[in-house]
């Protein structure tokens, strides 16, 4: 019997390009199913964090981090449910996170700025503002057009 090479090479291809293509097939339902995990994820912090529910809140962000790691909005969310449960230090620790992530991102400044405010850093907080306000952050951009709030922090 003879074998025709060719047609083995063929085969041999068709077999391994069906093989990727179903790995991507499975890594594409993966990454759905990991979409919506995350999406049910958030969705249930956002509601915990309604109810008051900080901790459960705490665990539902911290899962969806598993998911994505890359993403400054859940470390800036899960910091901002860290500063309402005063736990400052951890709440400074993800949006330094969120900040790494995205450098352009204005909350991030901002409410760091508050939470070294209330660990009375002041010097570090001013300089969370200026640098939030320089974003456009509004709520930073009226608080240091306020008099009022901001003669400690405009020299």
């Amino acid at each position: 019997m003879r074998v025709n090479f060719f047609s083995f090479r063929k085969s041999s291809f068709i077999f391994v390009f069906l093989f990727l293509l179903q790995f991507q097939l499975i890594k594409a339902s993966e990454n759905k199913s990991d979409s919506t995990k995350l999406s049910e994820l958030w969705k249930s912090a956002i509601q915990n964090n309604r109810n008051r529910n900080h901790y459960a809140a705490l665990e539902d962000y911290s899962k969806a981090l598993d998911i994505a790691p890359k993403n400054h909005l859940l470390f800036y969310n899960r910091g901002l449910t860290y500063a309402n449960l005063q736990l400052l230090t951890q709440a400074i620790n993800d949006f330094n996170n969120s900040i790494k992530i995205k450098p352009d991102f204005g909350p991030g400044y901002g409410d760091r700025g508050m939470a070294f405010y209330d660990l009375d850093q002041k010097d570090k907080a001013c300089a969370d503002f200026k640098k939030a306000a320089d974003l456009e952050y509004k709520l930073a951009v009226s608080w240091i057009n306020d008099s009022k709030r901001n003669s400690w922090c405009i020299k």
